[in-house]
Order: C-alpha cells, then structure tokens, then sequence
C-alpha cells in the first residue's frame, strides 16, 4: 500500500499533467514542504517562497483587517502564473502551491487536487 506521501505525489503529478504545471508543492503553513511534483521540486525555494507570502498574508490580513485569505496569485510578466491555495484538513493549515502556464486555468483542477489530499490525509491517519 502506498504511504500518504506517495498518494499525495500522484494526486500533484495528476494534476499537473491535467494542467500542464511545472510544478506543485504541499506544505504546512509555514513553509515545511510535505511533498513536491516533480518529487523533490526546489523544496528549499518552495519553503522560503511560503514562508515570505505568509508573511505578507497576515501583515495584510492584519492592517486591512480582511478575512483570511484562502488564495493568492502572482503573475510574472511572461504571464507565467504563481498560485497559493490555503486550506485545512484536520485541523492543519495547508498550502498548495502551484506554477502554471501563461493563461492556463487552475481553480477545478486545484480544487480537485485538495479534495484529493483531504480524501487521503483522513483516509491514511495511521499512516503519520
């Protein structure tokens, strides 16, 4: 049987290939990477990556008093797009990170994604 992190990866790979994304990342929240598609994908980039949009997040969060944010989105200008989906499963704070190509969408396949890690974080508890 496969280890969660195994499933994850699948889940990632699937999703790109869907997708045509570069990469994808599953991290906490506070930039410690769960695992990467490709495996192994610039972890170290991944984690500070989160970790400055964390950051930011919460000074803005805090400083306009908005809601949390459940997503960010930065666009380079060879219209390459990064995405950042917060969410939580079992009362861990989640971020899929994700690098996709000029003008490709993402929200079904992302949404997809998470539904997926959700699925299998809570089928797989034993699996820590």
């Amino acid at each position: 049987m496969d280890s969660k992190q195994e499933l994850w990866e699948k889940a990632l790979h699937k999703m790109n290939k869907e997708g045509n994304f570069k990469a994808a990342v599953l991290s906490l929240e506070d930039g410690l990477p769960l695992v990467s598609s490709p495996a192994h994908y610039e972890d170290e980039t991944a984690a500070a990556m989160v970790t400055l949009l964390n950051e930011t997040v919460k000074r803005i969060n805090h400083q306009l008093r908005l809601p949390r944010v459940d997503e960010i989105s930065i666009v380079g200008d060879d219209r390459t797009r990064l995405i950042c989906r917060y969410f939580t499963v079992d009362s861990h704070e989640l971020l899929l990170t994700v690098l996709a190509p000029p003008d490709q969408s993402y929200r079904r396949l992302t949404n997809q994604a998470m539904k997926e890690i959700e699925r299998i974080w809570l089928t797989q508890r034993t699996d820590r």
